[in-house]
Parts: structure tokens; C-alpha cells; sequence
């Protein structure tokens, strides 16, 4: 039976209010991409306010404006007010398979959106039964997931002495290199600038962001192949499904898709066709954490391993991530909830922890995240 349409012992509940807001909270240093670099996270945070007083939280967010799904937080916000909301009001916090349907029949697509919601949902129904979202989900097999930091600092130095300071404060475990905005042959040069000055101290995985072409993957993988690369995350655009599976087919290095599969369907087409040995689970693509542990499901009886990526979200979002690889038999590359690690500030009171090279799973009912308001009010955006 299904833990949250189970007869639950609690008062019953409904949804009074729906609120959202924008955030503007500060990296401590640039972030790069393939086409875009940021030196701000911006995302909406969503409140969901229940007849008993109680208050789930979650955030939808997405690095660098509409470049990644063609969502920006404008339009979040927006599709949450005018047209979720009515959904939601009124709603017994028993029935979330209702809701979700409700706005799936409102609007297609708004994945980013969706998920912020169902968050914001879960995690009040976890604080109204007093469990956990884990719990919600069905059980954990772990407390705790293995951390990649991102090297896109943009300068060479910078991305050194990170990895040093990463790794002597147990804040990460393995480190990943993002390629695609410089030419392939420096991009080649800064990785093994990486790996020769890690030796052996931890692993170093790769991701283009859709960069390459054909040509580029035939030219790098023999060099990154010598290096002892751990894995290259979507090295195509992500409509090259075909490219993909040939490249997996042939590679020493294990692939991962991640552009290339945003839903259930499309993780079915990727296992069908072999377009890769791992996925990169992410809340934001796939349209909130039940959807992304179906693809999970997927994925895995398909024969393909799990890594939990990230949109690089405050605490809150990547407390919901934490929740979600609790509930993962296997994460044998960890994954990258390092949102927090990267913000000058966070808007927690309570941030998720980083030791011994993991990111720690939040104790409490619902996500266990609590907010700190005079940061929430100081990071809100006034227009």
C-alpha cells in the first residue's frame, strides 16, 4: 500500500493559503557552465499553510534563467499564483495523488514549478503525521551521500586550492569538472591539471553540458579513459539519444544522462536503448520526488546506477534531494547536493551538514529544515 494514501492517525487538515516569493541568494563565488556563469542563485520559495496552523515549505529553482528548461523563476511564481494555487486550497493534506493530478490537468509541462509545490506539500504532511518525507516515500537505506564539489570556478588556481580545502574539511569526496566553455583541447589540459593534482587523493568525474559533438567525444574519451576518469555526464545535446547509446557502447568511462532523460518516459527510452550506464536523479527536471523515484525505479530495474544531481538549491532543496538518495538502494557515485557549500548565506536556520565527505540527512519531521526569516526577508526580491 502506498504510504501517503494510507489511513493516516492524525486530525484531519486541508490547505488554507498558498504563498510564494522570489529569492536572490549570493554565491561565494562564481559558477560556470557550458554557455552561461552565475555569480547568484535565484528561486521561488513556496509556503503552503495549513487550517491547524502548521506550514510546509519547499523551493523550485533553476541555474541561470530558462537556458537549462525553459523555466525562469518569473514564470514559477507566476504558474504557482494564478494557477496551482486554486488547486491546492482547500485541499485534505491526505490526499496529495489528488492535488498533484489536479495541476497536472492544469498545465503540462512547469516541471520545476510542480516540484516545488509537491515539496512544499510533502513536507507539510510530513510535520502534520510526524514523519520524515523519507518515510513518505516508501523507506531509507542510507543517512548520508557521497559529495562531488564542481570545479567551474573559472580559473585554475581558484579550483587547486579548492580541492585542497575541500578535501582537508571533509566537504567533499570526489570533485567534478564542468567543460564546454573553453576548447576541448584546454578543457583536456585543466582536467588533467586535476587529476594530477588530486594523485589518487580522490576521483574526478566530468560534465560538458551537451558541449560536444560526435567528433569531440571520439577525440576526449581515449585521453580521459588514461586520466582514470570516474564518469561523463551528458556529453550531448540532449535530443542525440542515438549518439549517446553508441558512445556508452564503446566507452571505458561510465556515461550518464541527465538532459537527455527529464521523465519517466524518457528514462524507459534511455534503458531501452542504452544510452547510458548511470542517471542523474534531479527533483527540479523530473517534476517533484515521487516522479524522480519512479524514475529511479525505472533506472534501476533497466540496469542503470543512480547519482543524485542538483540545481544547486538552498539547504531546503537539497534537504528534499537528501530525502530522495535516502531512498536509493545504490548511489555508487554519490552525487552533488552541494547548493549550500556554494551560497554565501543560506536561508536555514538548521543548513545541512557536510562532514567525512557527505552531505548529512536532516533529522525531523518533513524535509527537517526550518527557515531563518531575517535572511528569507533580507534575500526576498522587493519587485
Amino acid at each position: 500500500m502506498n504510504v501517503i494514501s494510507a489511513q493516516i492517525p492524525a486530525p484531519p487538515a486541508t490547505v488554507e493559503r498558498i504563498e510564494t516569493a522570489i529569492l536572490d541568494v549570493p554565491f561565494k563565488r562564481t559558477q560556470r557552465f557550458a554557455r552561461f556563469e552565475a555569480t547568484a542563485q535565484t528561486t521561488v520559495l513556496v509556503r503552503l499553510t495549513a487550517s491547524n496552523g502548521m506550514q510546509g515549505i519547499g523551493e523550485a529553482t533553476v541555474p541561470c534563467g530558462p537556458w537549462w528548461s525553459g523555466d525562469a523563476v518569473e514564470t514559477m511564481k507566476l504558474m504557482i499564483d494564478q494557477y496551482f494555487a486554486p488547486e491546492f486550497v482547500g485541499l485534505d493534506l491526505r490526499n496529495v495523488e489528488h492535488a498533484l493530478a489536479g495541476i497536472a490537468r492544469v498545465a503540462r509541462g512547469n516541471s520545476f514549478a510542480k516540484a516545488g509545490v509537491e515539496m512544499a506539500l510533502l513536507d507539510l504532511l510530513g510535520r502534520h503525521v510526524g514523519l520524515p518525507v523519507w518515510a513518505l516515500l516508501g523507506g531509507k537505506f542510507r543517512d548520508e551521500c557521497a559529495v562531488a564539489w564542481p570545479l567551474a570556478s573559472g580559473d585554475l588556481d581558484t579550483d587547486l586550492q579548492e580541492i585542497d580545502t575541500m578535501l582537508s574539511t571533509g566537504r567533499a569526496s570526489a570533485f567534478k569538472v564542468k567543460m564546454g566553455s573553453e576548447t576541448l583541447r584546454r578543457d583536456l589540459d585543466r582536467v588533467q591539471a586535476y587529476v594530477t593534482h588530486l594523485n589518487g587523493r580522490a576521483g574526478v568525474r566530468v560534465d560538458p553540458n551537451e558541449a560536444w559533438s560526435f567528433t569531440d567525444a571520439k577525440l576526449a574519451l581515449p585521453r580521459l579513459q588514461e586520466m582514470g576518469i570516474d564518469m561523463i555526464e551528458q556529453p550531448f545535446d540532449r535530443v542525440q539519444l542515438d549518439w549517446m547509446s553508441r558512445m556508452s557502447a564503446r566507452s571505458g568511462v561510465p556515461i550518464m544522462i541527465d538532459e537527455g532523460a527529464q521523465s519517466e518516459a524518457d528514462v524507459l527510452r534511455a534503458v531501452q536503448s542504452g544510452a547510458a550506464h548511470l542517471l542523474s536523479l534531479k527533483i527540479m527536471k523530473a517534476g517533484g520526488l515521487r516522479a524522480s523515484r519512479r524514475m529511479a525505479d525505472l533506472a534501476e530495474t533497466g540496469g542503470m546506477s543512480l547519482y543524485m544531481g542538483t540545481f544547486l538549491e538552498t539547504s531546503l532543496g537539497t534537504a528534499a534531494g537528501l530525502h530522495l538518495a535516502a531512498t536509493c538502494k545504490a548511489l555508487p557515485l554519490g552525487g552533488e547536493v552541494i547548493g549550500p557549500m556554494l551560497m554565501a548565506d543560506d536561508i536555514a536556520a538548521n543548513p545541512v551538514a557536510y562532514t567525512g565527505g557527505a552531505a548529512h540527512l536532516p533529522d525531523g519531521p518533513g524535509l527537517g529544515i526550518d527557515l531563518d526569516e531575517d535572511r528569507v526577508a533580507a534575500m526576498t526580491r522587493k519587485t
